[in-house]
């Protein structure tokens, strides 16, 4: 005799398995239209030298446990020596906030870890459901006890398609001179567009390979200025370009390069700005030699 077997009917456990699935995505579905909002955090202040690193950790534990996107994040650091800190934090305090008119300083304290400690400072932009802000807000002020923190909101995160930014990018180089971004920053205002990311390198010249040495505090310093129009339907390319050459020659840069990055040829722009750098170098070196050479002749 044949016997035809027959698929076995679902188990119970099976059903209580799909029946848990729904309930899931009805509440991700649910989830989905909680509204989102832009957030600006920062965070600053001292830090111990081996905690640099458990900064951008603690950093990600927050963000992950508050269910929120980091679009942008930046940080940095500086020195911080301990020598007698107590008695100059009389005179300066290593640390001030001043908010809502207000000026917060923290308390001298007595004792200090013999471990070197750091001056930092991040900067985050994220994406934040609303239902989740104050739970983000506080796991930042739990988990950094040590550091200021401030959680500022911007408007709705809307998920569109939005129009392509005019972005690019200017490198002014030339001798480092007081007010030279001032000047700058009046006229991207004045052709309505905003500075983005700016990164200042300031050296020297090796004399001996005509290039630039970075150097703290040299007698030379590059600027790169990422820049966005504010309003596309009325930038004016043209005359952006124009105002900024003519700035940075007022301002003492001799060597100025603006790239957009709808140019096709970026590359081949930014290889002339190199090479126009060079040049400006060699000449440099060549009378930074000649008033060595010079000093030298004086002292014989």
């Amino acid at each position: 005799m044949l016997l035809r077997l027959l698929p076995a009917l679902p188990a119970l456990p099976q059903r209580r398995t799909s029946l848990r699935f729904l309930r899931q995505r009805a509440l991700r579905r649910a989830g989905s239209h909680v509204p989102l909002r832009q957030a600006l955090i920062t965070l600053s202040g001292h830090t111990q030298v081996s905690s640099d690193n458990a900064i951008w950790n603690g950093i990600a534990q927050v963000m992950k446990e508050a269910n929120a996107n980091i679009e942008d994040a930046t940080g940095t650091t500086v020195s911080s020596p301990q020598a007698d800190a107590v008695a100059a934090a009389r005179k300066c305090p290593r640390f001030v906030v001043n908010a809502f008119n207000t000026r917060i300083a923290p308390f001298a304290a007595g004792g200090h870890s013999q471990e070197d400690e750091l001056a930092v400072a991040f900067l985050l932009k994220a994406v934040v459901r609303e239902d989740k802000l104050s739970k983000m807000t506080d796991l930042f002020h739990s988990r950094f006890p040590g550091l200021v923190c401030t959680v500022t909101l911007g408007e709705a995160a809307v998920r569109r398609h939005l129009v392509p930014e005019v972005t690019g990018m200017i490198r002014l180089f030339g001798p480092d001179q007081v007010g030279q971004l001032a000047r700058i920053s009046e006229v991207l205002r004045s052709c309505r567009m905003t500075i983005l990311n700016l990164y200042v390198t300031t050296g020297i010249c090796d004399v001996e390979t005509c290039e630039f040495v970075w150097r703290e505090g040299g007698p030379l310093s590059e600027n790169v200025i990422t820049v966005a129009a504010i309003d596309r339907e009325t930038f004016d390319e043209e005359t952006f370009r124009l105002e900024v050459a003519r700035a940075s020659k007022e301002v003492g840069y001799e060597v100025t390069s603006i790239i957009m990055e709808s140019e096709h040829q970026r590359a081949k722009q930014l290889a002339r700005y190199y090479l126009m750098r060079k040049r400006f170098m060699t000449e440099w070196a060549k009378e930074l030699d000649c008033s060595q050479n010079a000093s030298a002749m004086w002292s014989i």
